[in-house]
């Protein structure tokens, strides 16, 4: 830290975590801290002491202006302390500083400066974040999107790392990984927060002064992934141990074929027989909340199902199983949640392969008749194609088999050790056969 004298107030340049304690207290997160305090006077109510030494000649210069500016390393003002007490260290070669600090410029100190949260975020709308100071894993990930699909919030994914040395920023491998996967998840951000102290067997302090400024960012939920012994494994409020992979069930099938009303059956089975969390990623359901905007275009169908997949791999990874209900009809797509399924535990395709007459027969909702009548453009079976998934795993004709019957048959390909085998149970006569039916 070097110290400049002018005429004016002197500036006094910090650096390391003396210039990111800085930028968050000016930015409030350190709030109610506004400044720094004396070693011998540090306010019951804040968070932790920050104090300021300075060079002896440095103070007295301005303890005489009543204000000393302070910079990066650079000499770009950052804020003004206004000086209202001040007292000599012991051995009286520096002099430590007390007043309020008032911002006069954004820092400009790297790294991810682009995605740097000094300031509450207080957001429009509700905000869920998930603070990360490793790479996040699959189960950590699905908790996170589960805290804000249940909220109706967007996600905060944030890395959290202690100061960061000039030109070793140790934290940005994490950072990458935070913003690929912010990009991956409709309306999640990423974002960096530098703590002025080291997150590595942080003390008692380090830790309240850490829960601080997460609870600072103005979040109506905080998932804290943090870890703070390099050697102590996971970190939160979730079991530290590594799941057990779970398994991703994907239906695909044209629009009133039976897919969905199966995947509910299947989906109350097993919750009610598994002791392993079970989620259904409806289609119409998964478009309201995962989806908002796409249409039925060739490329929004498939992005909506990319989606729904990169969702059920997590939740697959982190243990739980994730059933799939959307039409899916491109093999391209239905591929592709099939790679990201397997890197994270079992898939299984099952194909509803009820015919289109059946489909339009029972057509509850009126879309065949609306796509008959050109009101309804681009509909799967009517004007847009449905591929046939020859890859699938099971193909099932609700028009010939009961759902119970259906549903028994999926479990019975599921089944695997570790899957409670009471989840198959009394399985009723069945009717189908692993090869095609009729479909289209």
């Amino acid at each position: 830290m070097t110290a400049l004298g002018t005429t004016q107030p002197p500036v006094f340049a910090l650096t390391g975590a003396k210039l990111d304690e800085l930028e968050l207290l000016a930015g409030g997160l350190l709030s109610p801290a506004d400044g720094y305090c004396l070693p011998s006077e540090v306010p019951e109510h804040w968070p932790a002491p920050f104090v300021l030494a300075v060079p002896a000649a440095v103070g007295h210069e301005a303890l005489a202006h009543g204000t000393l500016f302070l910079s990066d390393p650079d000499g770009t003002a950052l804020a003004a302390l206004k000086i209202d007490r001040a007292e000599d260290t012991r051995d009286h070669e520096a002099v430590c500083l007390a007043g309020t600090v008032t911002a006069l410029g954004k820092a400009e100190h790297p790294p991810a400066r682009h995605l740097r949260i000094a300031r509450p975020l207080f957001p429009a709308v509700p905000a869920v974040v998930a603070a990360f100071s490793e790479a996040p894993r699959p189960w950590q990930l699905a908790a996170a999107m589960t805290a804000a699909l249940d909220a109706g919030a967007v996600l905060w994914l944030v890395a959290v790392c202690g100061p960061q040395p000039h030109g070793r920023y140790t934290v940005s491998p994490l950072v990458e990984e935070l913003e690929a996967a912010a990009a991956e998840i409709p309306g999640a951000r990423a974002g960096l927060v530098v703590l002025p102290v080291e997150l590595a067997a942080a003390s008692p302090v380090d830790r309240i002064l850490h829960e601080h400024v997460l609870g600072r960012l103005g979040a109506g939920r905080v998932l804290d992934f943090v870890v703070h012994d390099a050697h102590s494994g996971d970190a939160g409020p979730f079991n530290p141990s590594r799941p057990r992979a779970g398994a991703v069930v994907l239906f695909t099938g044209l629009s009133g074929s039976g897919k969905s009303t199966v995947a509910r059956a299947l989906a109350e089975r097993l919750q009610n027989a598994a002791h392993v969390p079970v989620t259904l990623l409806d289609g119409d359901d998964v478009r309201r909340i995962l989806s908002p905007g796409l249409g039925f275009s060739v490329e929004e169908r498939n992005a909506n199902v990319r989606r729904i997949g990169w969702v059920a791999a997590l939740i697959s990874g982190a243990g739980g199983i994730a059933i799939c209900a959307p039409i899916a009809p491109f093999d391209v797509t239905r591929q592709q949640v099939r790679h990201m399924a397997q890197d994270n535990g079992r898939f299984l395709l099952v194909h509803i392969s009820t015919p289109l007459s059946e489909c339009e027969a029972r057509d509850r909702k009126g879309l065949y008749a609306k796509a008959r009548r050109g009101e309804l453009k681009e509909f799967t079976g009517i004007d847009s194609p449905y591929e046939y998934p020859r890859d699938a795993d099971l193909h099932l004709d609700t028009s010939r088999i009961s759902v119970a019957e259906a549903v028994d048959r999926v479990l019975q390909e599921l089944l695997e050790p570790g899957l409670p085998a009471n989840a198959a149970a009394a399985p009723t006569p069945r009717t189908g056969s692993r090869e095609a039916l009729p479909g289209r």
